[in-house]
C-alpha cells in the first residue's frame, strides 16, 4: 500500500527543482569543461615552449617567474579573498601560472552575477521609501530586546528591511501538512499570491 502511494505521488507529483541538462553540451559549457580547457592551454603552451621556443626558454621562464611572482604580491595584498581561498590561489598560480591565472581572473571577474547584483542595489535605492521603519515598532524592539534591535538597525540600512510587529509564522513538520494549509491559503487570496522557496534538494510537491 505505501509503495503505490508513493509511486501515485511521484507520477502525480510537481518537481520543484527541474534536473540540469545532460551530455556533451552540459559538459562543455560547465565548470568542469572551463577547468579542461585552461589545463589543456596549460598543457600546449608547455609544448609549445619546449617543441619551438628552446632558444628563448631562459627568457620564457624568467618572464613566467616575474609574473608569478606578480600574482603571488596580487593575492597577499588582496582583500577580498579570505586566508584560505589566498593559500589555494597561491598554490595553483605557482604550479600552473597561466592555468592558475585565467582560472582566476574567471572566477573573479564572473560579470553576470556582478550586473545582477549592480541591478539589485539599484532597485534597492529606487525602492527603499516605500517601505519605511516604523519608529514605534523599533522603538519598541530597543525596549525588548537591545541586541535584535541593533541587528535589525543593520540589516535594514544593509538591505532595507525593516521590522514589522503583530507577525505570525505557523510551523509545519512535514511538507503534506503545509500543503493542505497552502491550499487553503491560496483560495482565500483576493489581491496578490506571494511564494518563496530555497531549494536545496531535488523534491516532489
Amino acid at each position: 500500500m505505501s509503495t503505490e502511494k508513493n509511486t501515485d505521488f511521484e507520477s502525480k507529483g510537481l518537481s520543484l527543482l527541474k534536473k540540469g541538462q545532460k551530455g556533451i553540451v552540459h559538459m562543455v559549457f560547465s565548470r568542469l569543461g572551463l577547468i579542461v580547457l585552461l589545463l589543456s592551454i596549460q598543457v600546449l603552451l608547455l609544448f609549445s615552449i619546449f617543441q619551438w621556443f628552446e632558444e628563448f626558454l631562459p627568457h620564457i621562464l624568467g618572464g613566467t617567474a616575474l609574473f608569478t611572482a606578480v600574482m603571488v604580491l596580487y593575492l597577499l595584498n588582496s582583500r577580498r579573498l579570505d586566508p584560505t581561498s589566498k593559500i589555494t590561489w597561491l598554490i595553483v598560480i605557482m604550479l600552473l601560472p597561466v592555468f592558475g591565472a585565467l582560472l582566476f581572473w574567471y572566477t573573479q571577474s564572473d560579470i553576470g552575477h556582478r550586473a545582477v547584483k549592480t541591478r539589485l542595489s539599484q532597485l534597492t535605492e529606487q525602492t527603499k521609501e516605500i517601505i519605511p521603519q516604523s519608529e514605534q515598532t523599533a522603538n519598541c524592539l530597543a525596549q525588548e530586546n537591545p541586541g535584535v534591535a541593533a541587528l535589525a538597525r543593520y540589516i535594514h540600512r544593509s538591505g532595507c528591511y525593516p521590522v514589522f510587529e503583530r507577525m505570525a509564522a505557523t510551523y509545519f513538520p512535514i511538507g503534506e501538512e503545509k500543503w493542505h494549509e497552502m491550499l487553503r491559503q491560496l483560495e482565500q487570496a483576493e489581491h496578490f499570491i506571494f511564494l518563496e522557496y530555497f531549494i536545496v534538494d531535488e523534491g516532489l510537491m
